[in-house]
């Protein structure tokens, strides 16, 4: 039987970093990571490299109506 890997996390996701002494938001790509058995953020950072980030640190952002951004919950990250 094959194994179905879960949905891809949908909306439009951000990723802050910090880099030199500015913090920023890089919009994220979900990509499946077989050898991590799951969906990882992946971004442009400031330095225009393609980077894989921790899904713990990926953050929604809200669709239209005042809800703040809100985390990725990852069952292990609790």
């Amino acid at each position: 039987m094959k194994n179905r890997k879960p949905r891809r996390p949908s909306g439009r996701w951000i990723y802050y970093i910090l880099e030199g002494g500015i913090l920023w938001p890089c919009p994220v790509r979900w990509e499946w990571e077989s050898g991590y058995g799951g969906w990882l953020p992946f971004y442009f950072s400031p330095t225009l490299e393609f980077v894989a980030g921790d899904p713990t640190k990926a953050w929604r952002v809200p669709g239209s109506g005042n809800r703040p951004a809100r985390r990725l919950h990852w069952p292990e990250a609790a």
